[in-house]
């Protein structure tokens, strides 16, 4: 059972503004069509854009809907990615097959939904712990062995998954969106910044396609976009408004580079796929977990003091 019914009006809110942010971005990469020195770069973005369309219709539609479609679209993106996760990964454990890969995905959301009765500071101090756990055992764990691979597993998109998924159905369908209004703006304004002026390669390995000017672009965007609506809409501080919105890209890159590194390690290309040209959903989810958990990992421990 969820905890808490998804009433009131914020989520509906701030739907409707993931809605309309993605109507002022294709007003802006209409307009830059319609500047010759821009035209190939706005053409370059307009399938990207196409594709962030079904995206955030998809989850602002279940927000609007209400909360039989967000349980619904919470246990689906469970299920899904810890699936498509564990399809690559349990085979470096030497359990190969589709089989294990849904019974694994069917775990963590069980355990998503059992994460959903504890309270916010416990279960965010356990899921704390036990990736510290994991990651100071890592390094001694056989390279090649199953052990490491099934740690890999947990620490992403294990823990966060899961993290993300009780968080949410336990009532925070706003902060849940929040992360995701934040990460797709954080991605589109990285995406043009890179596009427009970027040269060094941030990540070459787990994510050439990042440059280091997208990526700052991207930051102070956000920053100032935040720093500007968060007062209005909800009367946060500025400063504080910009360091949320700086933890939120951070975040957003570390779960985009947490996707690929699994990837890389199991020597495949995509997640199993889901929409032609995008790859898999945990392709199209990564930072959104990893912000939405680590938010509220964040939130949960500021109440300690």
């Amino acid at each position: 059972m969820v905890g808490v019914a998804y009433a009131g009006a914020l989520p509906m809110m701030l739907a409707l503004l993931c809605l309309a942010l993605l109507a002022v971005g294709y007003v802006v990469v209409l307009g830059l069509m319609a500047i010759p020195a821009t035209r190939a770069t706005a053409r370059d973005v307009f399938p990207v854009l196409l594709t962030e369309t079904l995206i955030v219709g998809v989850v602002a539609g279940a927000f609007l809907l209400g909360t039989y479609a967000i349980v619904a679209l919470f246990a689906v993106l469970a299920l899904r990615c810890g699936y498509e996760a564990a399809r690559i990964t349990l085979p470096r454990a030497g359990i190969p097959g589709a089989l294990p890969a849904m019974i694994a995905g069917a775990v963590m959301l069980v355990l998503g939904l059992l994460a959903s009765r504890v309270h916010p500071i416990p279960l965010a101090l356990g899921a704390v712990l036990l990736m510290g756990v994991l990651l100071a055992l890592r390094p001694m764990l056989r390279r090649d062995g199953p052990a490491k691979a099934l740690a890999d597993l947990v620490l992403f998109p294990g823990v966060p998954l899961i993290l993300f998924t009780g968080s949410a159905l336990q009532g925070g369908a706003a902060t849940m969106l929040v992360a995701f209004l934040l990460v797709e703006t954080f991605d589109s304004y990285a995406l043009l910044g890179g596009k427009l002026f970027g040269k060094r390669k941030a990540f070459p390995v787990l994510s050439p396609k990042k440059t280091v000017e997208g990526l700052a672009s991207g930051a102070v965007m956000l920053m100032l976009t935040v720093g500007l609506l968060g007062p209005l809409l909800g009367g946060f501080p500025v400063l504080g408004s910009m360091l949320f919105a700086l933890a939120a890209g951070a975040l957003t890159v570390a779960g985009d580079l947490a996707a690929s590194r699994l990837k890389r390690v199991a020597g495949v290309k995509d997640y199993p796929a889901v929409l032609p040209h995008q790859g898999g959903l945990l392709d199209i989810t990564d930072a959104w977990i990893a912000t939405g958990a680590g938010l509220v990992t964040l939130m949960s421990l500021g109440n300690l003091f």
